[in-house]
């Protein structure tokens, strides 16, 4: 049978983008084609088959020009983005404010403490000092614990985290920096190889959380009274439990604060500045010490005075419990622990002094009272207190017990609104374009896009935030 060859072969070539004449069509947006443009049939492949029936396309139009508004919010300082982190982890671009509670490693991880976000875990790299990037070993020495710290953060919430709070959440800072923040900041913690380090980080810390290395205080802010000193630098502090049962707790004088300062800061003797009879709050961990008769307990912290920020214990959920009297613990099992990694070392060193000094007694507590100085009366305590600093008015009584500050808390941590912030300017302007994509195509053939393809693409969910955010409403 002879092949059919349809028109096209006969007709007059014409050139993409011109009008047959050599002219340049020219294609106006806004405006609507309004005539029908006649087009020489198209050869198809289905021509060589043998049908009657004849398959021509006769009528090619392009879509209505439609016009929809933009609205652009551009961020104007630093060219600094807000953003949503990825997974479970969200960003809060919101500056914040809290101090450093406590080093975990040497030159690495660490704990902030804000009295409104809880803790937040941050490590050294991640640290700017008065826009300064050092090494870890000497940031350390910039930022000792307690000093004030701004941070942006980023919270995980999830089964893994069960460990740190009944809500399973952590709170990592993703920037820490010390004086005016540093340029293009957001910028930086947004790039691949920093997030990874930051991943690194908050691993390291679950590794260590469930490898139980953290130190347990078995008895945090109870009330002691110091009953005599073994040595200039060493001492006993007596406390009574809630069955009026004596407890002795050992201590050594690098690990006491007077009215927020150590003891070495007035120059002095300890036996002088802590006087015996003095009333202290003692945080403390169970010790079984071989020779050594009725000390059970050895002190970490030892406060005389005003509490100062720093040290204090982290509340975590479950462990063996803690005695806590002065704070309000939520129900069930709660352990207080110091995470500083190198202080089960500093404190056992401190026993093998204490066993030293009491094998010479066969492990009997003999005390040393020569230029020991004694607190015998309320006068003499104010006494005392005013020469340290402190006020002639007694402390005051607080109503009931005192709120944990040092735990994870789950906090709304919402995305900070830039508007609010005068941090963006916004514009509005109306675009024109064709589109297969929308209603008004339809009658010539437009495209519709499924349900399910729509939120597979994620294009009913908001979009994620960038340099330029648009929100489209249709005109």
């Amino acid at each position: 049978m002879p092949t059919r060859r349809s028109t096209s072969s006969r007709a007059t070539k014409v050139e993409p983008g011109t009008t047959g004449k050599g002219k340049p069509e020219e294609d106006k947006i806004g405006e609507v084609d309004e005539e029908v443009e006649e087009m020489a049939e198209i050869e198809l492949s289905s021509d060589e088959e043998a049908s009657d029936d004849e398959c021509a396309l006769i009528v090619l139009k392009r879509p209505p020009v439609t016009e929809r508004t933009i609205e652009e919010v551009e961020v104007m300082e630093d060219d600094d983005i807000g953003v949503v982190g990825e997974g479970t982890g969200a960003m809060n671009a919101k500056e914040k404010n809290g101090y450093v509670k406590e080093y975990i490693e040497t030159e690495g991880l660490a704990m902030i403490l804000s009295k409104e976000y809880g803790l937040i875990l941050f490590h050294l790299e991640s640290v700017w000092v008065d826009g300064e990037k050092y090494d870890a070993a000497k940031t350390r020495t910039k930022i000792p614990p307690g000093t004030e710290v701004k941070f942006f953060d980023k919270t995980y919430q999830g089964a893994e985290y069960k460990e740190l709070s009944e809500d399973s959440v952590i709170h990592q800072a993703v920037a820490v920096w010390t004086g005016d923040r540093p340029e293009h900041l957001l910028k930086k913690v947004q790039e691949e190889e920093y997030k990874k380090k930051l991943e690194e980080h908050r691993k390291s810390f679950m590794l260590y959380l469930r490898g139980e290395v953290f130190l347990r205080a078995a008895l945090v802010r109870v009330k002691c009274e110091i009953a005599g000193y073994l040595s200039d630098t060493m001492g006993i502090a007596e406390h009574k439990d809630e069955n009026d049962k004596k407890i002795n707790i050992f201590f050594h004088t690098d690990d006491v604060k007077v009215f927020k300062k150590d003891i070495r800061e007035y120059g002095k003797p300890a036996k002088q500045i802590l006087p015996v009879g003095c009333l202290v709050s003692v945080d403390a961990r169970r010790v079984h010490i071989s020779g050594v008769k009725n000390v059970e307990y050895q002190a970490i912290a030892v406060l005389a005075g005003h509490w100062p920020l720093t040290p204090h214990p982290t509340l975590l959920p479950g462990g063996q419990g803690s005695t806590a009297p002065m704070y309000e613990l939520p129900k069930g099992t709660f352990t207080f622990y110091y995470m500083e990694l190198a202080l089960e070392a500093k404190l056992q060193r401190k026993v093998n002094q204490l066993k030293d000094i009491l094998g010479k007694s066969k492990g009997q507590i003999q005390y040393d009272w020569k230029a020991v100085q004694y607190i015998q009366s309320k006068e003499q305590f104010i006494d005392w207190k005013q020469s340290m600093g402190g006020s002639r008015r007694g402390p005051r009584k607080r109503d009931g017990q005192r709120e944990v500050l040092d735990t994870f808390k789950a906090v709304a941590m919402t995305e900070e609104d830039l508007k609010d912030e005068n941090r963006t300017r916004v514009t509005q302007k109306t675009v024109a374009e064709r589109t297969w994509y929308t209603p008004e195509a339809w009658e010539h053939g437009g495209l519709r896009i499924k349900n399910e393809v729509k939120d597979e693409a994620g294009m009913d969910t908001e979009a994620t935030p960038s340099k330029r955010v648009k929100k489209e409403t249709a005109k």
